[in-house]
């Protein structure tokens, strides 16, 4: 009998980490560059490829950044190019608001670092099937930025259509 309930209580166990596990979150695209020393140069330039194969689902784009709770700046320019599979390219640049005007950090914060995610195009749509390369840069004024662990691209299906 007590053989049973531990055959019992370790598949009740297992099926309950399956769960745990399956049920987090999953994305279309993901990809994370860690950054040596915590340094982003003007030379680290970050590439993503992602192959796209419907033109009609809808996506947010979404950039994670780890930094450090020493980052000089309360924000941080970035320039995002976007080679389509056409062969045209398209350009822009964003400031990541890292905190507050108060000083105060967006983002979960523990111990020396925070991990901050941001959508950067909700309800994303690709004109183009084939391979989307986007490439990202800092663009501060500072050549070597330091306090920026990691930066990674995550592109999540909306569930909806254009």
């Amino acid at each position: 009998m007590q053989q049973c309930n531990n055959a019992i209580y370790t598949t009740l166990f297992s099926f309950l980490i399956f769960l745990f596990f399956a049920c987090g979150e999953t994305y279309f695209y993901e990809k994370t560059y860690e950054l040596p020393d915590a340094q982003w140069s003007y030379n680290d330039t970050l590439h993503f490829e992602v192959d796209i194969e419907d033109t009609i689902k809808t996506y947010n784009l979404l950039l994670d950044i780890e930094h450090s709770v020493d980052y000089p700046y309360q924000n941080n320019y970035i320039y995002i190019h976007t080679h389509l599979p056409s062969g045209e390219h398209l350009g822009k640049q964003l400031s990541l608001d890292f905190a507050e005007k108060s000083g105060k950090w967006n983002g979960e914060c523990s111990g020396d670092k925070c991990k901050l995610r941001m959508i950067i195009q909700p309800n994303a749509y690709f004109n183009q099937i084939g391979k989307h390369r986007f490439s990202i840069e800092q663009y501060m004024r500072t050549d070597s930025l330091s306090g920026i662990y990691a930066l990674g691209l995550k592109v999540e299906e909306t569930g909806r259509t254009r």
